[in-house]
Formats: C-alpha cells, sequence, structure tokens
C-alpha cells in the first residue's frame, strides 16, 4: 500500500485493534505499531498519519517521536491527555466520568458533516490549553473534550468512536481522507490481485506446502496460494484428534470435493496423544501440541525435497498477539523459505477473502477454533475417553443451539469438559461420572464479550440429551461468568 495509510499506534490496551479494524472497515488501510518502536521505523514506514490510542497506564507519557513525524496526529482517549500535556498542559482536573453528556463540534475537518450528538465520556479532564491549541468541541457543561493545533495538525479527542458509533467512523474518515490526504482503496479485491503477484514473483517456478486445518484462515491462504501457483502447492491436513465430531471429514470432503484440492491427510492421532500422556498444565499442553505439530510437518516436508516454500496461514492478530508491535516488524523470517500470504488481515478480512475466492460457507462460517482444539476444552489430562465425551457434548449442545435459532446471537459456544467426576446415577444404580459445562457468548470487541442468555428450556433440553446420550457425563453446568472476572476459555 506503499505510505497511503494510517499508522496506529498502541500505547497499550484493546484499543488499536479496534480502531484500526474502524478504518479498514471504510477501506483505509492501517498498520499497528507499538509506542516502543523508535523514530527510524516510523520514518521507514512512512504513514500519511498516526492514530494514536491507549495510554491508561500510570506515569504514561506520549511517544514523541510520533510528533517528529511532520505528519497529521489524532489521539483518542488517554492518548489525547497525554498528547497536550507533552506540549506543555497540565491537567486541571477530571471534568467528567463515567456519564453521558451533548457534544457541539466546532469548525474542524474532523467533524465534517457532523451535528450535535449525545455521546459517553469514561473521562474528560480540563486544560488550559497550551498556545497555538483551541477547543473543537464542548459538551453541554460547557467542558472541552476536543482540543487541536491546527498549525501542526495535531487532534486529541478525550473519547472513543463507539460500537455502531456513525459519528465515531465519520471523525475516522475524514481524519484518514481530509485530514491526511488517504485514498479508500483498501478492498480484499485489491489486496488478492496485490498478493497475487508478491506470491508468483517470491516463489516463481517453486513449490509450496501448506498445512490446513479446515479453518477460515488456513483455508482462505491455500485457495490463495492456488490461484499464485495452481497445482505446484501441496495441501497437508494433520488429525491430531483434537478437532470436534465430524471436522476432519468436513475438512477432507471440502477439499477434496467441492474445492477440487488434492489434500494430503496425516493421521496422527495416537501420536498425538501419545505425547498429551500425562500433561495436565495447560501451557505445556499448548507446547506439547505445537511442538509435535510442527515436527509432524517437517517430517512431511522431507520427505517431499522439491519443495521449497512452506506457506502459513497467519492472520494479523496473530502477529501482534506474539510480542509488541515493534517486535512483528521485526521478525526474522526465513529468506525466500517461509510465506505469510495473509498475515496483515484481520479474521473478518480473511473470511472475506476466502468467499471472493470461492471458499464454501461451510468453511468460511465455521466457528472460529483455539489452535490446540479439544485439548484446552478437556481440563485436565487428555485421554481418548474425555475427548469422545467432550465430542458428544459439544456435538449435542452447538446442534440444539442451531436448531432453536440461538447460534445466529452468538460467536462461539461450545462444551467443556471438567477432570472432576461428580456424583450420580446411571442405570438405576450411583455412579461417578464427568461433569460438563457449557459456555457461550458474543465476542464484541479484542478482549471483550458478554455472556449469551439462553433460554431455559433450550439449556434443560441441552442437559438431558447430554446425560441420557452420553454415558460418562452425569452433570451439565451453564458457565455465566462475565468478561471481567474470566477468560473465554478454560484453559
Amino acid at each position: 500500500m506503499e505510505n497511503d495509510f494510517i499508522l496506529v499506534l498502541d500505547l497499550g490496551g484493546p484499543q488499536a485493534i479496534e480502531m484500526a479494524r474502524k478504518l479498514r472497515n471504510q477501506h483505509y488501510y492501517t498498520e499497528i505499531m507499538s509506542r516502543r518502536a523508535d523514530l527510524a521505523l516510523f520514518r521507514r514506514k512512512a504513514p500519511r498519519g498516526v492514530l494514536v490510542v491507549g495510554g491508561d497506564g500510570i506515569g504514561q507519557r506520549f511517544p514523541r517521536a510520533a510528533l517528529q513525524l511532520d505528519v497529521p496526529v489524532l489521539a483518542l482517549g488517554a492518548a489525547a491527555r497525554r498528547l497536550i500535556e507533552a506540549c506543555g498542559a497540565a491537567s486541571e482536573g477530571t471534568l467528567l466520568e463515567e456519564q453521558a453528556s451533548q457534544i457541539t463540534f466546532q469548525p474542524c475537518a474532523l467533524f465534517e458533516g457532523l451535528s450535535d450528538s449525545d455521546r459517553y465520556f469514561t473521562r474528560v479532564d480540563g486544560y488550559a490549553l497550551p498556545e497555538g491549541f483551541a477547543s473543537i468541541a464542548t459538551t453541554l457543561e460547557g467542558f472541552s473534550p476536543a482540543f487541536s493545533c491546527e498549525a501542526r495538525k495535531l487532534y486529541g479527542l478525550q473519547f472513543y468512536p463507539e460500537s455502531n458509533d456513525p459519528d465515531g467512523a465519520a471523525i475516522l474518515s475524514n481524519f484518514a481522507e481530509k485530514v491526511c490526504g488517504c485514498t479508500p482503496r483498501w478492498t480484499a479485491q485489491d489486496f488478492i490481485d496485490e498478493e497475487l503477484r508478491f506470491i508468483r514473483d517470491r516463489v516463481g517456478d517453486g513449490k509450496a506446502l501448506i498445512a490446513v486445518s479446515g479453518g477460515v484462515d488456513s483455508s482462505a491462504c491455500a485457495l490463495l496460494m492456488r490461484r499464485a501457483i495452481g497445482d505446484r502447492l501441496t495441501c497437508v491436513f494433520v488429525d491430531n484428534g483434537l478437532l470436534r465430531a465430524g471436522e476432519p471429514e468436513l475438512v477432507y470432503n471440502t477439499f477434496e470435493g467441492d474445492l477440487k484440492l488434492p489434500l494430503l491427510r496425516v493421521d496422527a492421532r495416537t501420536r498425538m496423544l501419545n505425547r498429551l500422556r500425562g500433561v495436565t498444565d495447560p501451557n505445556e499442553k499448548r507446547r506439547a501440541i505445537y511442538e509435535e505439530y510442527m515436527a509432524i510437518l517437517a517430517e512431511v516436508g522431507r520427505s517431499h525435497p522439491d519443495i521449497e516454500f512452506f506457506v502459513e496461514g497467519t492472520i494479523y492478530p496473530d502477529l501482534l498477539l506474539a510480542g509488541s508491535a515493534d517486535e512483528v516488524y521485526a521478525r526474522k523470517f526465513d529468506p525466500g523459505k517461509r510465506l505469510e500470504p495473509i498475515r496483515m488481515l484481520f479474521k473478518d478480512e480473511a473470511r472475506e477473502l476466502g468467499e471472493l475466492l470461492g471458499l464454501p460457507r461451510s468453511i468460511s462460517t465455521r466457528q472460529s477454533f483455539p489452535a490446540p482444539g479439544l485439548a484446552v476444552r478437556c481440563v485436565g489430562e487428555v485421554t481418548e475417553e474425555k475427548l469422545s465425551l467432550l465430542r458428544g457434548a459439544d456435538a449435542i449442545f452447538r446442534e440444539e443451539l442451531q436448531l432453536s435459532g440461538q447460534d445466529k446471537r452468538l460467536t462461539h459456544y461450545f462444551a467443556v469438559l471438567d477432570d472432576a467426576r461428580t456424583l450420580g446415577r446411571r442405570d438405576g444404580a450411583f455412579s461417578r461420572e464427568y461433569a460438563c459445562a457449557l459456555r457461550a457468548v458474543n465476542v464484541q470487541g479484542v478482549l471483550s464479550y458478554t455472556v449469551g442468555k439462553l433460554p431455559y428450556d433450550l439449556l434443560d433440553r441441552v442437559a438431558g440429551r447430554i446425560i441420557k446420550e452420553i454415558p460418562g457425563i452425569n452433570r451439565v453446568t451453564y458457565d455465566i461468568s462475565p468478561c471481567e472476572n474470566t477468560e473465554m476459555e478454560w484453559e
């Protein structure tokens, strides 16, 4: 995208990814970097403008490197307070906190097309603005939650665009296009055209190998690679025994049947279970699964010595969560041997990419699944018995949610098998069997979700079916633990 993009500078918190996605949804390309990146790296990226977000940490300071790029800067939320303080202002105290107020916008390119509106403010501080700065918005109470220095193209808004907020989207769009001069040309089709040229130039007449899991990311990446290099791509599916009921068959039939894309299937079920024997710590499970998976792929690679390139379906959040954003750009890749064609895409963009390339909805709409699979939904040691029980319970829960239509209100729903055995009755006799928990949530942001409020009669039906149809489980609970206190997954 050359330099026709907005750099999102992350001062900490979930807002960087959320704001970057909002801009991309309006077709402005964005990249995210950490506040720890140096000025030289900023200059090499050469953005048209910088969006600074986060900064709630105690003692947090505004990164002065962002002010030395000589491009427009928009700071949101706490970052706006860090900006004005870096320019010499001192806070005169908090004026608004955790409340809504009407806001009136002053003439400014940021607010073109906007009118007065109500807005929720987490916090608004008062400042004696430094020379060159002026208020560009006022609340009903007469406070100034936004300010700018037009001469330096510095803007600070002590609030964020909210979910489904047209005014907030307009502010970001105005910043990108009217202030920074960016063109809204970021689309999935443009990405495909550009990436196809890159892949063909990089691979040449070589051959490549990609491991597919049946998820959106690896499947979309495989279709992109096939369009680029045709039958010189080898797709490998490692059946590790940790997938949900029916998924190995779904993956195989979709690739071999619907997509006419030959799939090399590796049966690693026994091998993976042996590797997990005796392992109970969640982090150790993840490490064991990853190491075994990579060892299997290495063996496949050695059995195909004519394959030169290894392709991964890594997407942007994978890179960002793997370390700080500046570390992402400094990652060392095996020159010419490792390809990550969709590494700059968010999940929804990868899904759109796949659908444009012909990915069936059975895959493109498939509920995302943790990389270690059912191993992290099977508390304690992973055994074939426990996996079988978990698959059965999970399949019943998913089936009933889909039949009731409740699945359309949720982003994730699954079963978890606890390691505890509880007292119950089976066939008229006392028994000690496993307890199963059900989890249903709607993910709303990068780190936030709400728990699904499922009808009691639905939960009653699911519990009855699981206990009746899955001998080995005699107790079913519904996990309503909130986002503030728990993670979505149990492990």
